[in-house]
C-alpha cells in the first residue's frame, strides 16, 4: 500500500474541508451559499411525494443521535466478534469518537444557524448548529470503514469497484436526507463529507501497520 496517496488525498480533502468552513464562518453563518438555495428548493418539491418523506424521514432517524449510536456498537460488534477484527474493530471506533469530538467542536466554533425554511414538521424543533452535518460525517466514517476494511480483503477489482459505488450511494443518501428534512443546506452536508473522509484517508495507514503488525506476531 502507497501510505503516501492516502497522506496527500486526506491532506487535500482536509483543506477543501477548511476552506469551506471559513467561507461559512465569513459569510455564511445565517444564510446559504448560492448553490444551496437552489438544491433546498428541489428538495422542497420532493417533500410532496409521501414516499420520499417517509423513506428519507427514517432514513435521517436511523442514523441520528441516538440510531447512530446503536449502529456504531453493532458494527463493532460484528467486526470484533463475528468476524474477529480486533485492528479494525479499534481503528473504527477511533474514528468514530474522533469524529464525534472534531465535529462537537468545529460546529461551536463555526456557530451557523440552521435553515429556518422546509422544514417538515417533525423536524421543526431540531436544535444545534448547522456547519457541518453529523449525519454526514458519520455516515461517511460508517460506511467509509466498510469500504476500507473490505478493501485488503476483497480480490476481484469489480467487487472494490461495486462496493465503492454501494457505500458512496448509501452516504449520498444520507446527505441528502438532511436536506430533504429542512435541517442543513447542501453545504453543511458537504463540509461533513469531507470532514469524515479526511478523518478516514488519514488514518487508514495506520491501521493497516497494526494490522500488518499483528499478522506477524501471529
Amino acid at each position: 500500500m502507497n501510505k503516501k496517496i492516502y497522506y496527500i488525498s486526506g491532506a487535500i480533502t482536509t483543506l477543501a474541508f477548511l476552506i469551506l468552513a471559513l467561507f461559512v464562518k465569513i459569510d455564511f453563518t445565517h444564510g446559504p451559499f448560492p448553490f444551496d438555495r437552489p438544491i433546498q428548493t428541489w428538495a422542497f418539491h420532493l417533500q410532496s411525494s409521501s414516499g420520499l418523506t417517509y423513506f428519507f424521514s427514517h432514513m435521517t432517524n436511523i442514523f441520528g443521535d441516538k440510531g447512530g449510536i446503536i449502529v456504531a456498537v453493532l458494527l463493532a460488534l460484528v467486526l470484533y466478534l463475528l468476524f474477529k477484527q480486533k485492528e479494525a474493530t479499534i481503528w473504527f471506533a477511533a474514528t468514530v469518537v474522533l469524529s464525534l469530538a472534531l465535529n462537537t467542536v468545529i460546529k461551536a466554533i463555526i456557530g451557523r444557524e440552521r435553515p429556518d425554511i422546509h422544514r417538515l414538521a417533525a423536524f421543526a424543533n431540531e436544535a444545534g448548529k448547522s456547519f457541518p452535518s453529523g449525519h454526514s460525517i458519520f455516515a461517511t466514517i460508517i460506511f467509509g470503514s466498510i469500504f476500507f476494511i473490505c478493501l485488503g480483503k476483497l480480490k476481484n477489482r469489480s467487487s472494490k469497484i461495486l462496493l465503492g459505488i454501494l457505500c458512496i450511494i448509501l452516504i449520498a443518501l444520507i446527505m441528502f436526507s438532511r436536506i430533504f428534512v429542512g435541517v442543513h443546506y447542501p453545504s453543511d452536508t458537504i463540509g461533513g463529507f469531507l470532514e469524515g473522509i479526511s478523518i478516514l484517508l488519514l488514518t487508514y495507514p495506520t491501521y493497516i501497520k497494526y494490522q500488518e503488525k499483528s499478522k506477524k506476531t501471529n
